[in-house]
């Protein structure tokens, strides 16, 4: 009877450690901690792509890129460091995505996609790698004159860039060449 009774315990014991276990290791929340003393000081915002926990996050006023990505765990293996910028300011009720190097959609792909950077290739560039239309990449071309994209969701802020051809294209996009 005793070793019934231990056996019931331990397994008891075992199954409230796998269920704790399971909620924070196995499968970490998606939304941190508020992080400053009131959320009206602090900002909110969603992190995507290839981060090791995407989710909707509220972080201090002032938060980086940066700060954003180290709340959602930080980058994957698969993130493209030329796409994102970590010194650029998140903006509240922002939505940020990190592209990936290589197609998600592919696992057996050994090449990375083929990309154009936003901040410096031609309308030309713009339209074979990322598949803009002509009018699009020269508004592009046109918006870089006065501003320059300083994340992925900045060319949202273009005539002619709505959200089904921002979410079409942004994996094949960079902010910055590999010189940089």
């Amino acid at each position: 009877m005793k070793t019934i009774l231990i056996i019931v315990v331990v397994s008891l014991v075992g199954l409230v450690a796998f269920g704790v276990a399971y909620n924070f290791v196995i499968s970490p929340p998606t939304t941190t901690a508020i992080t400053s003393t009131s959320q009206a000081a602090g900002l909110t915002l969603t992190i995507s792509g290839e981060v090791t926990r995407p989710g909707t996050y509220v972080l201090d006023s002032g938060a980086k890129m940066i700060d954003l990505i180290t709340a959602a765990g930080g980058t994957t293996s698969n993130a493209d460091y030329l796409a994102w910028n970590a010194e650029f300011e998140c903006a509240n009720k922002g939505s940020y995505y990190i592209a990936p190097i290589y197609d998600n959609s592919n696992t057996c792909s050994l090449e990375p996609i083929k990309k154009a950077n936003l901040n410096a290739d031609d309308a030309q560039t713009l339209q074979e790698v990322a598949g803009f239309t002509k009018t699009v990449a020269n508004a592009i071309v046109n918006y870089r004159i006065s501003n320059s994209f300083a994340c992925l969701e900045d060319m949202k802020n273009v005539s002619g860039v709505g959200q089904a051809t921002y979410i079409s294209t942004r994996d094949k996009l960079t902010l910055r060449g590999k010189e940089a």
